[in-house]
């Protein structure tokens, strides 16, 4: 698979699944009989060309909404496209935190829910909260073999604060993602990945929770920790890995086991 991040690219990832590949991805995808977006952007100004951009690649109008979860940077042309007649999908806690605001989710499941188009199209949506945001959902196009995890995989970036009650969610999320039989893997930002890559994440973050700590005990700065807990070098063309967020990895895990965030 090609990981090369190209802003603005858009492509076809799986049949009938599209992403505009920057840092704040955008992807949609043919159900037959509609359109459906996931994730709103941050920007507001974008509802137009990402309506145009589906048109313009499956043939078909806007229908539906899928919000993974509810962070400013995943709803901002939530209400165009619903005053447009989109209806918005979302886990039932992302309404919860919506309010009275107008791109609120029109509809929510629990646990679990499908999106069904024409044919074997659907979505299959599975609320995975509790690491990076209280409502990240998981979507997945078993006809395309196309998994959406959203936030929950930042190309190396742990997504989460490191305590033990969001590490041990984490790495039961993680292992559930692994169980989906899929050929692309899309994240809420950066190029489209593969499950290849999040197993190596998931050693990656074993490997700095065995070895940071202690470096932590012995009152290394991070400076020094950084010098001792280098990148790994399979690692290192992941997009953006080396420039900023091995060393964010570093400090998230120092900050938390300094001897005076453990109480000792």
């Amino acid at each position: 698979m090609n990981f090369e991040w190209i802003e603005n690219e858009v492509r076809e990832v799986g049949p009938g699944v599209w992403i505009r590949v920057a840092i704040d991805n955008i992807s949609w995808a043919d159900l037959g009989n509609g359109g459906v977006v996931i994730d709103a952007l941050e920007d507001a100004d974008q509802a137009d060309v990402v309506r145009a951009l589906i048109k313009e690649t499956t043939g078909q109008d806007l229908k539906w909404i899928v919000t993974t979860h509810w962070d400013a940077d995943h709803i901002a042309c939530n209400p165009q496209w619903k005053r447009e007649g989109a209806v918005d999908i979302a886990h039932e806690s992302c309404a919860q935190s919506a309010g009275d605001w107008e791109g609120r989710p029109d509809v929510t499941f629990n646990d679990q829910g499908v999106l069904r188009g024409e044919g074997s199209r659907r979505i299959e949506m599975r609320w995975m909260g509790g690491t990076h945001t209280p409502w990240d959902t998981v979507l997945y196009f078993p006809h395309a073999r196309v998994l959406h995890i959203a936030d929950l995989f930042g190309w190396g970036l742990i997504p989460c604060q490191p305590t033990p009650a969001k590490v041990a969610r984490l790495k039961q999320v993680l292992a559930e993602v692994m169980n989906y039989d899929a050929d692309a893997v899309i994240c809420g930002h950066g190029p489209v990945t593969n499950l290849e890559c999040i197993a190596r994440f998931g050693t990656y973050f074993d490997e700095l929770l065995e070895t940071v700590p202690p470096l932590v005990q012995q009152g290394l700065s991070l400076d020094e920790i950084e010098s001792k807990v280098l990148p790994p070098d399979d690692m290192s063309e992941w997009w953006r890995f080396t420039a900023w967020k091995h060393k964010k990895n570093l400090e998230l895990i120092a900050t938390h086991y300094k001897p005076e965030a453990m109480g000792t």
